[in-house]
């Protein structure tokens, strides 16, 4: 479980976050993250983020990112791969948001990819970002998702707390997908059924792009849609692409952790 959770983790952060899985209830399970659901924002190197394992335990992996993305892997070790790969993804995201790239830090393209992701977030909902810190507008976004989720879920908003709120849309997130899923859900506990849903939409995923899954683990097929599949996938809204970037229902406030991208890490 350890190693299953450590590679989805990783994962992750390579893809700077395009990992926007439904974060309705990510954060609360963290000890144990199962699911693929919680990708997004848990290892980074050179103090970006949080670490957690070693990424020789992933050479593999980042080797075929790192081939993916052109980038030289002969005699390199895992942990400058990584970092390698991290900093071509954060330039391929700062691209797409019309960030321009040259000459910058990766520290400093990781903030700036952060604001203007919040900012966009921000004008999609409706609210006003001018003179705002970021941290600030960050919280307002992650408060209005809540409330239009609970909406969404037909949950009682009124005088509760924005955080037993976020449980509570977590928790009803969660049995609504096992039960479209037909996931049996009594007598389980929260983090038995999170990898049973993460599971079987991993499978679902792996169908609907053609991917062969016999006697493959849900991590082993996680890794070849991140690495052979990453765009179709996103084009599909497949999970893990079909919710939320960054913006959690359980855990951290303010979306992104600081001195992150979408690989923060993550909803």
């Amino acid at each position: 479980m350890k190693k299953q959770t450590l590679t989805f983790a990783l994962s992750g952060v390579l893809t700077l976050g395009v990992v926007g899985a439904s974060q309705a209830y990510a954060e609360e399970v963290q000890a144990t993250k199962a699911s693929v659901e919680e990708v997004q924002r848990e290892v980074t190197y050179s103090g970006l983020g949080h670490r957690h394992g070693d990424p020789e335990d992933h050479l593999e992996f980042l080797q075929r990112q790192a081939e993916k993305l052109g980038i030289e892997t002969e005699g390199k070790e895992a942990k400058q791969l990584a970092e390698e790969v991290r900093e071509a993804h954060l330039k391929q995201e700062a691209k797409e948001l019309g960030i321009k790239t040259e000459g910058k830090e990766v520290d400093d393209l990781a903030q700036e990819v952060r604001k203007t992701r919040i900012q966009n977030k921000a004008k999609e909902l409706g609210i006003k970002t001018e003179g705002k810190e970021i941290d600030d507008l960050a919280n307002e976004v992650r408060e209005t998702l809540i409330l239009n989720k609970a909406k969404e879920l037909k949950i009682e908003t009124k005088g509760k707390e924005l955080e037993d709120l976020a449980k509570e849309v977590r928790e009803a997130s969660l049995k609504k997908d096992a039960a479209e899923l037909g996931i049996e859900t009594e007598g389980k506990d929260e983090r038995e059924l999170v990898k049973e849903v993460m599971d079987k939409k991993v499978l679902q995923t792996a169908e609907k792009l053609g991917i062969d899954t016999k006697d493959k683990t849900t991590r082993e097929i996680m890794e070849e849609v991140f690495t052979n599949y990453a765009d179709e996938a996103k084009a599909q809204k497949l999970f893990p692409f079909d919710g939320e970037r960054g913006f959690h229902f359980g855990g951290h406030k303010g979306g992104f952790h600081k001195g992150e991208s979408s690989g923060g890490e993550t909803e």
